[in-house]
């Protein structure tokens, strides 16, 4: 399959793994057109792993959130002397 193809597929299947290892293939285009698409393709790629990084980041400030407040909320609760 070529890099377009395999890109496309990448991006709409949001599949990480294939967007990874696309980023380390070499690969080459016969005309300008491809060139285009293919820049084009790898911008949205670029976008969507950005949003995922965000998810992400999101995710774990609100899981240190929870940690702390669980944390805080254990030591409360056999503190007898308060």
């Amino acid at each position: 399959m070529d890099y377009i193809k395999e890109l496309k597929i990448a991006i709409i299947n949001k599949d990480f793994e294939k967007l990874k290892e696309l980023s380390t293939s070499s690969f080459s285009f016969t005309n300008i057109k491809e060139a285009k698409e293919a820049l084009a393709l790898i911008k949205e790629a670029i976008s969507i792993l950005q949003k995922e990084k965000e998810n992400l980041s999101n995710q774990m400030r609100q899981i240190k959130k929870l940690q702390k407040f669980n944390s805080n909320k254990e030591s409360k609760s056999f503190d007898f002397k308060a």
